[in-house]
């Protein structure tokens, strides 16, 4: 969806700068709020449908990567949340 909007983006910068950081916002936001990470790993989860579900066809043809690196933004994410859990802990 976002190609709609930005027809001249890289593939690669959502993949790899733009999604990572949301993910890691998101670890952030959760543990900032003290709220559970599983509704954060969720939302990780479907981050890259905002990059490749700009039509059904689309979608059909990249559901294996929307798999692989909505699993990626969700470690990520998690990885995120436990990490400054245990940082908040420590003081």
């Amino acid at each position: 969806m976002i190609y709609l909007w930005l027809h001249g983006l890289n593939p690669l910068v959502p993949s790899f700068i733009v999604c990572p950081i949301l993910a890691i916002l998101i670890g952030l936001l959760f543990t900032r709020f003290k709220r559970t990470v599983y509704i954060g790993l969720i939302i990780s989860f479907f981050l890259p449908l905002l990059f490749i579900a700009s039509n059904l066809n689309t979608l059909k043809a990249n559901i294996d990567s929307w798999v692989l690196y909505g699993m990626v933004y969700a470690l990520i994410t998690f990885a995120v949340y436990k990490l400054t859990i245990s940082l908040a802990n420590k003081n």
